[in-house]
């Protein structure tokens, strides 16, 4: 008799666990096509599928404009390298001293590739444009 039930036993829990990866196949499946009609129910702007490659813009809103003034093309094109426009244009209005104290500090300590008529350039576009 206990040889019985121990085919039993294993029978059972061979049956239980075949049920129960059944059931999490399922599962997965189920979730997985339900996640796709989820998705394809966002703006078409702010997500995208491109294959099997799922793509969501964070900021959906337009990057911030810089007014026209010189520099403006050397600061966009050394700081923008490593800062997002975003960031930037949320700093407070600085003095002449603190923004040049930051474009030195982003050569000396983070080896900004910027020679010193370039510094004084986007300083000069940050004081215009951001300055106090």
């Amino acid at each position: 008799m206990g040889f019985c039930k121990k085919i039993l036993f294993e029978f059972m829990n061979r049956s239980v666990t075949v049920v129960f990866l059944f059931a999490c196949f399922i599962a997965l499946i189920y979730g997985c096509k339900r996640h796709e009609v989820e998705a394809s129910k966002l703006p078409e702007n702010t997500f995208t599928i491109k294959g099997s490659v799922r793509e969501m813009e964070l900021y959906p809103d337009p990057p911030p404009a810089f007014p026209e003034h010189e520099g403006r093309a050397e600061f966009l094109s050394y700081c923008a390298i490593c800062h997002s426009l975003k960031y930037i244009s949320g700093q407070p209005a600085f003095p002449a001293k603190v923004w040049d104290a930051e474009v030195h500090k982003m050569i000396a300590k983070y080896h900004a590739p910027i020679d010193s008529a370039t510094a004084k350039k986007i300083v000069d576009y940050l004081v215009a444009v951001k300055g106090k």
